[in-house]
Order: C-alpha cells, then sequence, then structure tokens
C-alpha cells in the first residue's frame, strides 16, 4: 500500500513542526494507528510554509496545512474528512469515543481558551471552570485517558488543545493551570508519557510563536520574539512537583 503524506504547518525556520493544535492532533491519531501490529498503515510528514509552498503541495490544488494525500488522487484538506478517511482505510486500531460524558466534560474547554487568549474575556475564570469540570471527570473515572483505558479520538483531541493551554496561555498572557487540579494533571501526564504525543508535540517555542503571530492574540516584543527563534528548542512535557499529589492510574 502506498504510503499517506500528511502536511502540517511549518514552524519559524519553515522546517520544524508549527504550533498548530489541529495539525498535532492529526499526527498523533496517524502515529497511534501505525502503532499497532495490525497495522498496515505507513505514512510521513511534511512541513509547508503557506505563504511560500513548495510546488508539489500548489500542484495538488492544497493551499492550507493540515492536508492528506493519499496515492496519485486521493486529497483531502478538511480536518473532518481527513480523520474519517483514516478510520475508513485503516480501521484497526479503532480510536472511536461513544463515551457522551467524556464528550460533555470537554465540550466547551477550547472555547474557553480562545476567548481568554483573545480577549474576549478579560479574565480566566471561564476558562477555569471548564479545566476544574474536566479535574472532576477524571476524580470519577476509572479509566486512564477520557474513554477508555487506550487513546481514543477524544483525547488526540483535547490533549493538544491542553497543552496549547498550558504553553501558550503560560506565554501570553501568565496564566498557570492551577496545581490543585490533580487529576487534571495526572491525565496530561499519562498524555505526554504516550508515544504518539511525544513524538507529534511541537517545541513550546513553536506553540508560543503559532499564538502570537494570530492578528487576534496578545502580540510578543520584538526582543521576546528574536529570543524565542534563536533558543535551543525546549518541549515541556514534565508537570508540576505540587500538581503530582492526585490519584495515581497507569496506562493499560
Amino acid at each position: 500500500m502506498e504510503p499517506v503524506v500528511l502536511w502540517v504547518k511549518a514552524g519559524s525556520d519553515g522546517v520544524r513542526l508549527g504550533g498548530d493544535p489541529l495539525c498535532h492532533q492529526i499526527f498523533m491519531i496517524l502515529i497511534e494507528k501505525s502503532l499497532s501490529p495490525d497495522s498496515d498503515l505507513i505514512f510521513s510528514v511534511k512541513t509547508v510554509n503557506e505563504a511560500k509552498p513548495p510546488p508539489e503541495f500548489r500542484e495538488a490544488g492544497l493551499r492550507h496545512a493540515p492536508a492528506l494525500q493519499h496515492g496519485d488522487d486521493l486529497i483531502l484538506s478538511h480536518q473532518d474528512e481527513i480523520i474519517d478517511y483514516i478510520d475508513r482505510k485503516f480501521p484497526i486500531p479503532s480510536l472511536k469515543c461513544d463515551c457522551s460524558a467524556a464528550s460533555n466534560a470537554t465540550a466547551n474547554l477550547f472555547r474557553s481558551f480562545a476567548f481568554f487568549i483573545k480577549e474576549v474575556n478579560t479574565d480566566p475564570k471561564a476558562l477555569n471552570t471548564e479545566l476544574v469540570r474536566l479535574d472532576r471527570y477524571f476524580s470519577d473515572i476509572s479509566t486512564s485517558f477520557l474513554a477508555a483505558d487506550h487513546l481514543t479520538h477524544l483525547d488526540c483531541y483535547i490533549l493538544p488543545k491542553l497543552h496549547t493551554i498550558r504553553i501558550a496561555l503560560g506565554a501570553l498572557k501568565g496564566y498557570e493551570i492551577p496545581s490543585n487540579l490533580h487529576n487534571l494533571w495526572g491525565y496530561m501526564k499519562r498524555g505526554y508519557a504516550t508515544e504518539s504525543f511525544r513524538k507529534s508535540c511541537p517545541s513550546d517555542q513553536e506553540i508560543i510563536l503559532y499564538w502570537a503571530e494570530r492578528p487576534d492574540t496578545p502580540n510578543l516584543t520584538s526582543q521576546k520574539r528574536s529570543q524565542l527563534y534563536r533558543q535551543k528548542t525546549t518541549y515541556s512535557l514534565d508537570i508540576p512537583v505540587d500538581a503530582q499529589n492526585g490519584k495515581i492510574k497507569l496506562n493499560g
């Protein structure tokens, strides 16, 4: 079978992974699908600067990432279509999530983040409410992840969003996810430990730059931007010491 090609937004150097959580989500799904010994998925990832795309990207009729190509004729550029195709073409392992309680617990999380970072809301009260809701959800379940003891599509959606909240808001708004949300931090720790998250995760610097460069979010000073460009890339995949006192759950 021909390999799948996933195009994702490039970072500041035009080569590294950019900080788009949607690209992170789909990259994570492909890795998780490919890890199963029963899977025949083979894929590659290409980064693209959408302002200066390479000829093969333009010739495919693509304008934005994420985008997916498979063979000569299959080209997809809408998130739902990409995920649906991956599931249909590579059904093993299944990442299906039918847990309405998990969906309800996470439904407003990213909206509250967006309102805060775009300063529609000037304080984090609504975001904190959603994080507390998620923390309480984890205190009531026995699974390692949102709906199972393995990653599902909902985890591949939520974990990059939580990481974005942590890194982008920390840099641009001075916000920290409350350390007393032990169950939530425990979930993030388990997510950080998965191969699919770690291999698909952009650097802290690229996540910050991605959100700082949007027209409706806080800007960085030119000095701070230059510092991020020059810094050695870092990946904040640990959790604060004072957030580690919650209920312990082991993967799988």
